[in-house]
């Protein structure tokens, strides 16, 4: 019997080997098809000087200063500098095989101890590409991936315990205890939505092993603190305080500013997750009808909630940027995985072929979204690769003033949609730090260029003048 079970599991697991081998291959061919960009160049550099890192040591330098006078995302920034420090040949595979393990990370939670059917694991793929406002940003661009998918990699990664915990409690040592503390201390210590969502999530999951398996094990409650200790760590940084005294006042009074940050947050739920909702709605209707257990309505509810968390605790920051949709567009995500799941063992044969069919159509729209998207992060790369390689040519003849033209790409796929690119002013902070890393003297830009390669658009724009990033103030 034992034998004839793992071979009833076969297929899962050979289907979600080939999914993930698929999406791997694709996501490497993007990494390397992607360039430093802008924020990159700055962590080049050790901070807070214009000095080169050059080892592990200048990294771990580099990062104290950081935490103590800029910021407080030092895991995820740790990291970054790390990747630059070795080459991005290293970051290309690791990255590609991230997403993919996130990719998986959400079927699993979804699906919990059951094995995530391989359409699952397609129609996660399918939402974390079709949905993502910025895909390249967040999955693509080394600083915005060290920012945003490892942080949201190491909150998943520790919720999955307490998710398996809840189908079947299982025994643990008290080395259990010690990790998940560690574990949570990463998860709370990552960025600002996503810790505080872990820290929510870790609560949740906490009433919910206690509603349902009147039980509650030692680790549950180590990492739920060393979740704690993180996000107090991430929150309480000196840097993080200097930073927000640098921005200045605001002269609107604070409910000015509150409301207008509701009415942003708001805004963007409804651009860019009010679909998903819907989709979740309908399906958790669906779901309800079919009177399955009390586990399976508990669970979609908890991560709906905790994707509103993430959404509205960026409230409190400055700036909303569309970059801090990810943890969000995940907890939607694991909503709406675990509607699926537990509608697959309610719905009759009939049903789950209306499920295949919406998979597949889904899946094609994938396909859509890689070719369009392959396209842009390609053709971004071949401009900037003629570029780069131009200014370099300049700087190694003796030229010390160099004038160049900004990219742009068109599409939210490429890792540089929505960040900055060299400016007017050599003076900026990009324009300095990409001519150290290319041996110039200064480098201004006095056009921008668009596809197809080489056009670009007659006279100046403002995205050449002004900081160029997709946040709402």
């Amino acid at each position: 019997m034992r034998r004839l079970k793992l071979r009833e599991k076969t297929p899962a697991q050979w289907g979600n080997a080939a999914v993930l081998a698929a999406a791997f291959a694709v996501m490497l061919v993007f990494n390397c098809l992607t360039p430093l960009i802008s924020d990159d160049y700055s962590y080049l550099l050790r901070f807070p000087t214009h000095e080169p890192v050059e080892s592990v040591a200048d990294v771990f330098v580099s990062q104290f200063y950081h935490y103590m006078q800029w910021g407080s995302r030092t895991l995820g920034l740790l990291l970054e500098q790390l990747f630059l420090l070795a080459g991005k040949w290293l970051f290309n595979p690791v990255n590609a095989a991230v997403f993919c393990l996130l990719a998986w990370l959400c079927a699993k939670l979804a699906a919990g101890r059951r094995q995530p059917h391989p359409l699952l694991l397609l129609t996660v793929l399918g939402f974390l590409v079709h949905a993502n406002p910025c895909f390249g940003a967040v999955n693509l661009w080394v600083s915005g991936v060290c920012s945003y998918l490892y942080p949201l990699l190491f909150a998943l990664c520790f919720l999955l315990p307490y998710r398996l915990e809840l189908d079947a409690p299982w025994q643990h040592g008290k080395l259990a205890a010690f990790g998940m503390f560690f574990a949570g201390a990463a998860a709370g210590w990552s960025n600002e939505n996503t810790g505080g969502a872990a820290f929510l999530a870790v609560l949740a999951f906490l009433a919910l092993l206690w509603a349902f398996n009147r039980r509650l094990p030692l680790w549950a409650f180590t990492g739920a603190a060393g979740c704690l200790s993180g996000f107090l760590i991430l929150m309480l940084a000196p840097g993080q305080w200097k930073r927000q005294t640098g921005i200045g006042s605001d002269p609107r009074s604070p409910l000015t500013v509150f409301l207008v940050r509701l009415m942003n947050a708001t805004h963007t739920l409804k651009a860019y997750g009010l679909w998903l909702i819907v989709l979740l709605g309908a399906l958790y209707l669906a779901l309800w009808l079919s009177r399955p257990g009390a586990k399976a309505l508990a669970l979609p509810p908890v991560f709906f909630m905790l994707a509103l968390a993430a959404n509205y605790a960026l409230v409190l920051s400055p700036v909303y940027y569309i970059r801090s949709f990810y943890p969000v567009l995940a907890f939607l995500i694991l909503a709406i995985g675990s509607c699926l799941v537990s509608l697959a063992e309610c719905v009759p044969p009939k049903g789950r072929l209306l499920q295949g069919l919406a998979a597949g159509a889904l899946c094609a729209l994938l396909c859509f979204d890689l070719l369009e998207g392959g396209y842009d992060i390609a053709s971004y790369h071949a401009m900037r690769r003629v570029r780069d390689g131009e200014i370099a040519q300049q700087a190694a003849a003796g030229v010390s003033e160099i004038e160049t033209y900004a990219v742009f790409p068109y599409t939210r796929f490429c890792g540089a949609y929505g960040q900055p690119d060299l400016r007017q002013d050599p003076g900026n902070w990009v324009n300095v730090n990409m001519a150290l890393h290319l041996g110039a003297g200064s480098i201004a830009a006095t056009e921008q260029h668009y596809y197809p390669f080489p056009g670009y658009d007659e006279g100046i724009s403002n995205t050449v003048e002004t900081e160029l990033s997709l946040g709402l103030e």
